[in-house]
C-alpha cells in the first residue's frame, strides 16, 4: 500500500528588525582601535627629530637630536656649536650627558672623545663653526633624557634633550 503524503512546507521565519547589540567593552574598544590607525597616520609612531638651540654671550649651540626611534635603528646626533664672541676660544669642552649615551649602543662620536663622552675643541676663531656628530643605535626601550653642555672658560651653555625608543 503506498501512501501519498502531503508535501509540508516549513513554517516562515519571524520578521525580526536586525540591531547591533554590543557589550560595554565593546562599545570602549572599538573606538580605540580606530584611534590607532589614525595616530599612525599623523606619523605619532613614526622617527623623529627635534631641534634646540640655546645661546650665549661666547657660544651658539644648535643640537639636532632624535626625538622618536625605533629599536635597533640609527639615529643622528648632531652638534653645531659657533664662536660668537669677538676672539678665539682656545678650548670648548662639549659633553655628552652619559646617562642619555649609555641608553644606545654602538655609540660613535665624531671627532672621537678623549674622556668619556666629552669632546674638546680647539682654536675656534670668532664666527666659526664645529660640528660634532653621534650615531645612536636605540638598544634600550622608552624614554631617554639628559643634557648636552658646551663649556668654555668663563661661560656654557646647556641644553635638553630626550629621545623616545619604540619597541
Amino acid at each position: 500500500m503506498t501512501t501519498e503524503q502531503d508535501p509540508v512546507s516549513p513554517p516562515s521565519p519571524p520578521l525580526v528588525a536586525p540591531r547591533l547589540s554590543l557589550t560595554g567593552k565593546q562599545l570602549v574598544g572599538i573606538p580605540l582601535l580606530a584611534v590607532i590607525p589614525l595616530l599612525t597616520l599623523l606619523g605619532v609612531f613614526g622617527e623623529g627629530r627635534t631641534t634646540t638651540h640655546v645661546v650665549s654671550p661666547a657660544v651658539d649651540m644648535r643640537v639636532v637630536y632624535p626625538s622618536r626611534l625605533r629599536y635597533r635603528q640609527i639615529g643622528l646626533l648632531e652638534v653645531a656649536v659657533r664662536n660668537v664672541s669677538g676672539h678665539t676660544l682656545d678650548t670648548l669642552a662639549l659633553s655628552l650627558d652619559t646617562a642619555y649615551v649609555t641608553r644606545f649602543s654602538s655609540v660613535r662620536i665624531d671627532p672621537a672623545p678623549r674622556l668619556a663622552y666629552i669632546v674638546a675643541l680647539t682654536a675656534i676663531k670668532p664666527r666659526e663653526t664645529r660640528l660634532v656628530a653621534a650615531e645612536l643605535w636605540g638598544q634600550d626601550y622608552g624614554s631617554h633624557t639628559g643634557h648636552i653642555v658646551a663649556t668654555t672658560p668663563g661661560d656654557s651653555v646647556s641644553s635638553r634633550i630626550q629621545t623616545f625608543v619604540f619597541p
